[in-house]
């Protein structure tokens, strides 16, 4: 089970990675879209881990349900062209991440998430999130 404090330093250290300029972290989109307020550049929106269990009362084990954004402003007003590119920047940094979550890279997390279950990875495109944002989303169960 990866604990608040650890979730924070995998953000943290997220952003050199994958090469982004920064990150916040929430709970919901509420609070997201508070902390995103006038952030420039790709951000990191990591919501903080949700968890369940599995197995019965002999044994289980627990999983971490891991949710994590990748976005930027949207362009007001912005040319069809303006939002493929911005659509194609936060796609390109939200693959360099699952690269980096899922072990293809050398300083990778895959040690910190043995049991990462690559059936649950979903990436989905998100448009006007967290007050105006557009980018990507990264679902995975571990």
């Amino acid at each position: 089970m990866i604990n608040v404090n650890q979730f924070k330093q995998l953000c943290a250290d997220i952003v050199p990675a994958v090469g982004i300029n920064g990150y916040v972290m929430a709970s919901t989109y509420e609070q997201g879209t508070k902390k995103l307020k006038d952030k420039a550049g790709l951000i990191l929106v990591g919501v903080y881990p949700a968890y369940h269990f599995e197995g019965n009362v002999d044994g289980s084990s627990t999983v971490n349900e891991m949710l994590l954004y990748i976005v930027t402003r949207q362009i007001e007003g912005g040319s069809d062209d303006q939002e493929i590119k911005q659509y194609a920047d936060t796609l390109e940094a939200m693959i360099k991440l699952k690269d980096y979550l899922f072990g293809t890279k050398e300083n990778s997390y895959c040690q910190r998430f043995p049991r990462i279950d690559a059936e649950s990875l979903q990436i989905d495109p998100e448009y006007n999130i967290f007050g105006g944002y557009i980018g990507y989303s990264i679902k995975f169960t571990c």
